[in-house]
């Protein structure tokens, strides 16, 4: 009977996530979260840290690098014209059509420079210098393709369309300690987090198209776009002499922190929950926000109005060979906003349920939530992982990954005397077949033991000269030895 209800119980559980996951549209996959003896895992949840087995050490380049991306084409554009300078309309416009064609853009950029994890009786810390660039934008709509775009295009009238993006530079200082029970049932979880601040853009530009008193369509913009950047004029500064300066730069400070726990329900059934990034940054230096404020009159013969059967106005062009955007961008009043402006990170919401299939296999449904302005997003992966032997263990399964549903999430993790080796993608089929599916990822790292692991054996006796006695905690209440779950 008893076995009955832990079944049902498990069953339950297992359908919840399952239900809870499959109502959302997913962005990026979690190919690592079920390994969580590898050594970078407590980015996920600091309470990972629970399951770490000897004190451990990286350093840059190989303490651990993560790459996402979900439109190689911007990514592209993007390194090539911030190492150039934006310094030309035609920049911007040639990134904007290469924007307007997703979405949803999400890129990120994770590089541990020096990590460090310390065992003691009393819990588990690691200290961490990690490098951090993330990019989200939200383009795509009526109006933008109207404006952006070439050929026919429609768009509705007196509809206000907001045009949210976000990009962060910013180096992370932080502090974990994980404590577990005696039990190894309940492990618990805190990061301590100083950023410092390197470059910024958040977009707060909007449009809506009008009518105008003489009868014609008439486009207003309005907000800003607060901006964080070194700077000489209206001319980015990213020369190699003011390199050191940027990356040294610590005049954006801001403080956030990591909670987690790790419970498990049952001897074979575990629940993870965290939230990462609960903080924000404040921009104080190299400011160079821009308002977005301006009006654009269209020509009579360029446009043509039309109404809906439900009533809805509808604007179309009558050209299809050259964009508005040509022409409005000079209308734009872009005056210098050089006032200070805080602005919260990217939260992130993990949630985990592991099944202990066999000693040797287990099940993970995996579900991420970050939370944007205007921005969210959620990801989901099922995995098997499988420890192919004492040495190595795999992870692989399904995820959603956007519209896009042909992923094969892939995590491979080394335990060696030395140390580990981890090496993973998002998205296999993305180096496969690049054409068949848009997101990619690609993680690696390596970390190195600085200590044997403890001896959990007595010293023969002379009565068993070949016999070592393990050593047992006991109740110090009762005498009897205590029964533990099996570890994290």
């Amino acid at each position: 009977m008893m076995h009955g209800v832990k079944c049902r119980r498990k069953l339950f559980l297992l359908m919840l996530m399952t239900m809870m996951v499959t109502m959302v549209n997913a962005q990026s996959s979690l190919s690592f979260y079920p390994l969580e003896e590898q050594f970078n895992s407590s980015n996920y949840n600091p309470a990972f840290l629970s399951s770490q087995k000897n004190y451990s050490f990286s350093i840059f380049p190989i303490g651990g690098t993560s790459i996402g991306y979900n439109n190689q084409e911007v990514i592209k554009d993007l390194v090539s014209k911030s190492v150039s300078g934006l310094t030309t309309d035609q920049d911007y416009k040639d990134i904007l059509k290469s924007l307007v064609e997703r979405s949803l853009i999400n890129q990120s950029i994770e590089s541990t420079l020096l990590t460090f994890t310390f065992l003691s009786k009393f819990g588990a810390l690691n200290f961490r210098i990690k490098e951090v660039e993330n990019f989200s934008a939200v383009v795509k709509g009526d109006l933008t393709n109207f404006i952006i775009k070439t050929g026919i295009q429609s768009t509705t009238i007196n509809k206000i369309q907001n045009l949210p993006a976000q990009a962060m530079h910013y180096r992370e200082y932080s502090l974990a300690y994980s404590v577990q029970t005696k039990s190894n049932k309940f492990a618990a979880g805190l990061r301590t987090k100083i950023y410092f601040g390197k470059s910024a853009f958040f977009s707060g530009i909007s449009g809506q198209i009008i009518h105008n008193q003489s009868g014609g369509y008439t486009l207003n913009t309005g907000g800003q776009a607060k901006l964080s950047f070194p700077a000489v004029g209206e001319t980015i500064n990213t020369t190699s002499s003011k390199t050191l300066s940027y990356l040294m730069n610590s005049g954006n400070p801001g403080f956030g922190v990591d909670l987690g726990i790790n419970y498990r329900i049952l001897s074979d059934l575990t629940l993870s929950m965290s939230v990462t990034d609960l903080g924000d940054i404040n921009w104080r230096n190299n400011l160079n926000s821009k308002s977005f404020n301006g009006q654009y009159t269209f020509n009579a013969n360029d446009v043509s109005h039309s109404t809906t059967d439900t009533g809805i106005e509808i604007l179309t062009t009558n050209q299809s060979e050259s964009a508005f955007i040509d022409t409005i961008s000079s209308k734009l009043d872009l005056k210098i906003d050089s006032g200070a402006f805080s602005r919260p990170m990217p939260i992130a919401i993990y949630a985990g349920l592991k099944y202990q299939l066999t000693p040797a296999i287990k099940i993970s449904l995996v579900e991420k939530y970050v939370k944007l302005k205007n921005m969210n997003y959620n990801s989901f992966s099922v995995m098997a992982s499988f420890d192919m032997n004492k040495k190595l263990s795999v992870s692989t399964g399904y995820s959603m990954i956007g519209s896009a549903y042909k992923n094969i999430p892939l995590a491979l993790l080394w335990k060696k005397d030395f140390g580990q080796i981890y090496v993973g993608t998002d998205n296999l089929l993305a180096f496969i077949v690049p054409s068949f599916s848009d997101y990619a990822g690609f993680s690696f790292g390596t970390c190195f033991y600085l200590f044997t692991k403890k001896d959990i054996f007595k010293a023969p006796s002379d009565d068993f000269p070949a016999y070592k006695p393990r050593r047992s905690k006991k109740n110090w209440r009762t005498g009897l030895i205590r029964k533990n779950y099996p570890e994290f």
